[in-house]
């Protein structure tokens, strides 16, 4: 963050939203590291001819300059970094993206900053960028998602009794592992390199997407175990999600 001697403020973001405001304005909600989700007007940003406009359009890295207020702060001035142009090319790359800036944009609060959200939704999209498979990106992200939900998935021991070995496959409910001996009649029983996978995915971090590989047939059923347990521990519905549905087809 620059600050400057008017109390402007230079700041580094990811654009998630934007939409029209009176005749010329447009309001943009920004992510950015130091002060976490930014409310900003951007007069001017629906002209033509508008310098502004370029970075303010969603899944843009840029810098912005704005003096900060409580509630809406003015745009004084944006450049974008990084269009991430390969996303926005390409219709399946962009509903993953528009899927990791909807849940950061959800839920985070405003002006409460978090260096791993920041962090993760910028890999996240980077990597997508740069051509990785967009399912394990996915799968990554998700797994982030239970964690920082306060949900995250146990795959070290069976949530039931605990012991580790003899892991059949995993419940849904309870949140993780289960073994031979558990495992119930609405649980997901597993084949091995599923499991394994299962636990790859809960454990590696984003920035270590480099170490995994998974057989595209594990990614499929891993995605859909996934999305199970967002739906059954977040509470929270995503647009974005009926798009990757249908580039997996399920």
């Amino acid at each position: 963050t620059k600050m400057t001697i008017s109390g402007e403020v230079s700041i580094e973001g990811i654009v998630l939203k934007n939409k029209a405001y009176k005749e010329n304005d447009m309001l943009v909600w920004i992510y950015t590291k130091d002060y976490g989700k930014i409310a900003l007007i951007a007069r001017g940003a629906k002209k033509l001819k508008s310098k502004n406009a370029p970075a303010c359009q969603t899944i843009t890295l840029g810098d912005y300059t704005f003096v900060p207020r409580i509630g809406l702060s003015t745009l004084i001035k944006a450049s974008s970094c990084d269009y991430f142009r390969h996303i926005k090319e390409d219709i399946e790359l962009e509903s993953y993206a528009s899927y990791f800036i909807e849940f950061i944009y959800k839920f985070t609060k405003d002006n409460d900053p978090d260096e791993l959200s920041y962090k993760n939704l910028f890999l996240a999209l980077k990597y997508l960028d740069a051509g990785y498979d967009p399912k394990l990106v996915y799968l990554l992200f998700n797994a982030y998602i239970m964690e920082i939900t306060g949900s995250a998935l146990e795959v070290e021991q069976c949530t039931v009794c605990g012991r580790h070995d003899y892991i059949a496959g995993i419940s849904i409910h309870g949140g993780g592992f289960v073994c031979q001996e558990c495992i119930g009649i609405y649980d997901l029983k597993l084949e091995v390199d599923v499991l394994k996978g299962f636990r790859y995915i809960n454990l590696c971090k984003l920035e270590n997407i480099d170490r995994l590989h998974l057989d595209e047939a594990v990614i499929i059923k891993l995605i859909e175990i996934m999305e199970a347990y967002i739906d059954e521990f977040t509470g929270m519905t995503f647009q974005s999600r009926k798009f990757i549905r249908q580039f997996n087809g399920l």
